[in-house]
């Protein structure tokens, strides 16, 4: 979430359906410790982004599936962060998007607007943010619904802050199901909508069209060289780009799983999740994600269906290129998001939901830490149980210097 120097204290933000909770990393052996627990929120915490200066933190937090009888929750939050514990107090009023549930949230680079992509809405918007860490007023956008598609699923600016990356990542045919009551629907095509960005305002520059059966959810930016690493969902690949001035060359297309026979299913059943550059620019993280056991079981020949791990890729200094060298698995259940520290040591992902593991025992959502070797790859340290609710977002920040 943020580069700092080796000798800060780092804390670990993460949600447990309604709740926040604050935890120390020990930065030796990867252990959590916790030390605060927010009041429980309106409804789950979807997502989380802290300000570049590591003042304020922001929460979106919504329901799932949208109530009928009643008005929808769909609200964020602004926090301002103790600089010694990383501990939350709530500053200012909440904001409630017309737009509606926000499903990813960002910060711009100068700390000026939080940018929210709305999934339902198929749109994105901004609001400014006050000098105080507050929440300010909406911008006005060229266009309030921008109907870029479904799922609208992030929201970035890349490092010139100049250009905001939009992932939709569209979804497969459905046949009819159960008469009358479930209609067939036709496939909804992935796309990338690429923004001019100036003074809060999207202007939309370019939309990239993806083939049937490839859809984007999540990318991430190489901190030193023009490459964009994009982890397509539908399809469980990554794609690499070169950006220049809004426009983004294809270089690379690797697939993210141990065994691509995976992808002999429907991709209903197995896409990726979360995407991470280690701060040093020489790795590249991507979480393959597979739901719950509650879904039919599937033959024996599927040897390489169901998973759920993380897939490391070292990547190629001079070209970019990133290269699988480790598939290692999270010990959870559909891994949702991940983040890795400021030091670069440890790796933490949220798995979000329970399940049934291959021992036939129940498997709670979890936070699991890694640790980071010299050549990149993983190592297990630990799997902390969250038993309040799904494990939407985990997030690593180093304290700021006092």
């Amino acid at each position: 979430m943020t580069s700092s120097t080796a000798s800060s204290p780092v804390v670990i933000y993460a949600s447990a359906g309604k709740l926040l909770r604050v935890y120390a990393l020990d930065m030796k052996t990867g252990a959590l410790e916790v030390r605060q627990t927010l009041p429980a929120l309106e409804n789950d915490v979807h997502y989380v982004a802290v300000h570049p200066n590591r003042k304020y933190l922001y929460v979106s937090c919504s329901e799932l599936p949208p109530p009928e009888n009643r008005p929808y929750v769909n609200v964020i939050h602004a926090f301002s962060i103790d600089g010694r514990t990383g501990a939350l107090t709530t500053i200012g009023a909440t904001y409630t998007s017309p737009l509606s549930r926000a499903i990813h949230i960002s910060v711009d680079n100068t700390g000026s607007y939080l940018l929210m992509a709305h999934n339902f809405a198929e749109s994105v918007s901004a609001l400014h943010l006050n000098a105080d860490g507050t929440l300010g007023e909406p911008v006005k956008q060229p266009e309030e619904r921008q109907h870029l598609g479904f799922l609208v699923h992030q929201i970035r600016v890349d490092p010139s802050n100049r250009w905001v990356f939009v992932p939709v990542r569209g979804s497969d045919a459905k046949a009819a199901t159960g008469g009358d009551k479930q209609p067939a629907e036709p496939e909804k095509l992935g796309h990338l909508a690429i923004f001019d960005f100036h003074d809060g305002v999207l202007q939309k520059h370019a939309v990239m069209d993806y083939p049937s059966g490839l859809g984007p959810r999540h990318l991430d930016f190489h901190p030193s060289k023009p490459w964009v690493y994009l982890a397509l969902e539908r399809g469980s690949r990554l794609l690499t780009y070169k950006h220049e001035n809004g426009v983004l060359t294809q270089l690379f297309d690797t697939t993210t799983l141990r065994d691509p026979s995976a992808m002999s299913i429907p991709s209903t059943f197995q896409g990726v999740g979360p995407i991470q550059v280690h701060p040093s620019g020489k790795w590249v993280y991507v979480a393959n994600r597979y739901p719950p056991s509650k879904m039919p079981p599937l033959p024996a020949s599927h040897h390489g269906a169901g998973e759920n791990d993380v897939a490391v890729f070292s990547i190629d200094a001079a070209t970019g290129e990133p290269k699988l060298i480790q598939n290692i698995d999270t010990h959870g259940m559909t891994p949702r998001t991940m983040t890795i520290d400021p030091t670069g040591h440890f790796l933490v992902v949220a798995n979000q939901f329970e399940g049934i593991g291959v021992d036939g025992a129940k498997v709670p959502p979890n936070l699991s830490v890694f640790g980071i070797g010299d050549d990149g790859r993983l190592t297990y340290v630990r799997t902390y149980d969250q038993t309040d609710g799904d494990a939407w977002w985990v997030g690593a920040m180093a304290l700021p210097s006092l």
